[in-house]
C-alpha cells in the first residue's frame, strides 16, 4: 500500500512526485505553434510511487518520462514511469524498496545491479532508440510514442560497469562517447571510458584507475580529446553510519582532470591538477591544437551533499556560476573566469556544434535568488560568448523552469526554438513553453498549458519526426 510522503524538503512543493500516469490529446494552447516544429520533447525525472520512511534524496527518487508530441500545429502529451525491474518490484511489494547490491562473494566488493537501477536523469535518442539514462546503470529503452518500458539490453549489451547520464553525441560520426564511475565496486576509483557506434554497437568500453572514488556527474569530449574530470565528491562507505551517505565534499583530495586523445588506449591518460570546486554539468568543449576551451557551471563545493563533518554548504556556495576553463594539454596549465555572474544551472547548446566552437549557450537562470526557495531557477538565459550580451525570459519569481532543450530551424547556430516546462506556483500546474532563442525577451511564442503539475527534474531532449 502506498503511504503519505513523509516530511521531506525534497518532497514538498512541485519537488513532490506525482502519482498518475496521464495521456492528454491537443492541449490548450495559448498563441501559436510554429508548424515547423514537429517531433517529441522528452523530459525525465524523479517521481516515485513509493516512498523509503528515512533517507530519501531527490536524486534517488523512480524515473518518470513526460514526452510531449508536437504536429500540425498541435500538441499531445503523456507521462509514464520507467518501470525497471526495481519499480516493478516495488510495486508488486506495495512500498519502497531498497536498492539491490550484488557482493563479490571472494573480496566482499560491493556492486549496484547495472539493470536494476532508476532510470532518472537523462533522456535521450541515439541508435533509432529512446534511452532513459542514469549514472548507476546501464540504458534503459522505452518506445518513443508510447513511452512503454522495453527495458535493459536492448541498446549497447556489451558495457562494461555503469554508463553516465551525460553521454555525448558527435553530430559528424554519430558516435556516443560516454563513461561510468566506481567500476569495479562501490568506492573503487576504478572508471570506464565507452564508445558507441551511430548504430548502438559498443566499439570500446575500456576500464582505467582515477586518483580516488569519487561522483561524476559528467565530461567533456572535444574532436581530439576526452575530458574525465573527478573533483573532490568523495565515496567512502565508512561515513554511512554518521552522515547517512557515503559521499562528501573532501576539499583537501584535489581535484585531477584527465585527458585522453581520442582513439588512444586508456593507458595514456594524464591526470593534471586541476583548481578545486565542483561542477554537474557542462556546456561544451572544444579545442584548438593542445588548448581546451570548455564551459560548465562551477560551484564553490558539490550543493546538496556534505563536507566530510557533516556540515551542509551555505547559501552563497551553492550558486552555480557559468564559467570558462581553458586548458593546455602541452603545459598542463590551467585558466578559468566567470563568464555570467548569475546562479545558473542545466547549460545546453544548439546540438550541431557539440565538440567544436559554440558561440550560443542557453541556461536556466536566477537573477533573483532567495534563501528558502527551493533552488528554483526563474529565468530562460541565452548568452552570446561572442558579443557578451544575455539575453532572459523570466518566469516570475516564485515560478520555476526546466532546462531549456534547443530545436533547430534553420542553418545558423542557434536558429531555433526553446523548448521548456514551466511550474505555476500559483495554479499549481505546469506549463510547456516555445520561446525564440534569439529572441527570449519577446516571450513565449506558444504556451501550452498542462492541468496537473510535472515535479521539478533533471533533463530532456528532442526527437525529430521520424
Amino acid at each position: 500500500m502506498a503511504n503519505p510522503l513523509p516530511k521531506h524538503p525534497q518532497l514538498r512543493g512541485n519537488y513532490a512526485p506525482i502519482n498518475f500516469e496521464a495521456t492528454c490529446h491537443d492541449l490548450v494552447v495559448e498563441g501559436s505553434l510554429p508548424e515547423q516544429l514537429t517531433g517529441s520533447l522528452f523530459r525525465i525525472g524523479p517521481s516515485p510511487k513509493f516512498v523509503p520512511e528515512q533517507g530519501y534524496h531527490w536524486f534517488f527518487g523512480a524515473g518518470m518520462v513526460h514526452a510531449f508530441h508536437f504536429a500540425e500545429g498541435r500538441v499531445d502529451y503523456l507521462n509514464r514511469w520507467a518501470r525497471t525491474p526495481k519499480f516493478e518490484a516495488e510495486w508488486s511489494a506495495g512500498g519502497s524498496l531498497p536498492m539491490r547490491l550484488m557482493t563479490d562473494p571472494d573480496t566482499g566488493a560491493i556492486q549496484s545491479d547495472r539493470r536494476n537501477g532508476l532510470a532518472n536523469t537523462h533522456i535521450i535518442w541515439h541508435a533509432n532508440q529512446l534511452l532513459a539514462l542514469e549514472e548507476g546503470s546501464h540504458p534503459f529503452s522505452l518506445a518513443p510514442e508510447s513511452l512503454d518500458s522495453l527495458g535493459y539490453g536492448h541498446y549497447a549489451g556489451d558495457l562494461a560497469g555503469a554508463m553516465t547520464a551525460h553521454p555525448k553525441i558527435d553530430p559528424r560520426t554519430g558516435e556516443l562517447h560516454g563513461f561510468g564511475y566506481m567500476s569495479d565496486a562501490v568506492g573503487s576509483p576504478a572508471m570506464t571510458y565507452h564508445v558507441v557506434d551511430a548504430q548502438g554497437r559498443v566499439k570500446r568500453s575500456d576500464t582505467f584507475i582515477a586518483p580516488y572514488a569519487a561522483m561524476v556527474h559528467d565530461f567533456a569530449v572535444t574532436r581530439d580529446y576526452v575530458l574525465f574530470p573527478v573533483f573532490p565528491l568523495t565515496c567512502d562507505l565508512t561515513r554511512v553510519p554518521h552522515l547517512g551517505s557515503p559521499f562528501a565534499f573532501e576539499s583537501e583530495a584535489g581535484a585531477f582532470i584527465g585527458v585522453l586523445e581520442r582513439g588512444a588506449p586508456v593507458s595514456a591518460i594524464r591526470w593534471i591538477e586541476a583548481p578545486v570546486c565542483f561542477i554537474f554539468h557542462y556546456l561544451n568543449a572544444w579545442n584548438e591544437g593542445s588548448v581546451i576551451t570548455f564551459d560548465a557551471i562551477d560551484f564553490p563545493v558539490a550543493p546538496n551533499f556534505p563536507d566530510i563533518n557533516g556540515q551542509l554548504p551555505g547559501f552563497d556556495e551553492a550558486q552555480g556560476k557559468l564559467t570558462r576553463w581553458r586548458l593546455d594539454v602541452r603545459t598542463s596549465q590551467i585558466e578559468r573566469e566567470v563568464i555570467l555572474n548569475v546562479p545558473a544551472e542545466f547549460p545546453r547548446i544548439d546540438d550541431r556544434y557539440a565538440m567544436q566552437h559554440h558561440r550560443h549557450g542557453f541556461l536556466a537562470t536566477a537573477s533573483t535568488r532567495q534563501r528558502g526557495d527551493g533552488g528554483l531557477f526563474h529565468e530562460i538565459s541565452h548568452f552570446d560568448f561572442e558579443t557578451g550580451n544575455q539575453q532572459r525570459w523570466d518566469a516570475g519569481e516564485g515560478n520555476g523552469v526546466s532546462e531549456p532543450v534547443f530545436v533547430s530551424r534553420g542553418a545558423a547556430e542557434g536558429e531555433g526554438w526553446l523548448l521548456a516546462t514551466v511550474y505555476d506556483a500559483e495554479r499549481h500546474a505546469s506549463s510547456l513553453v516555445v520561446l525564440d532563442a534569439m529572441a527570449l525577451a519577446d516571450g513565449p511564442i506558444a504556451i501550452a498549458r498542462l492541468d496537473h503539475r510535472i515535479p521539478h527534474g533533471f533533463h530532456g531532449s528532442w526527437r525529430d519526426s521520424a
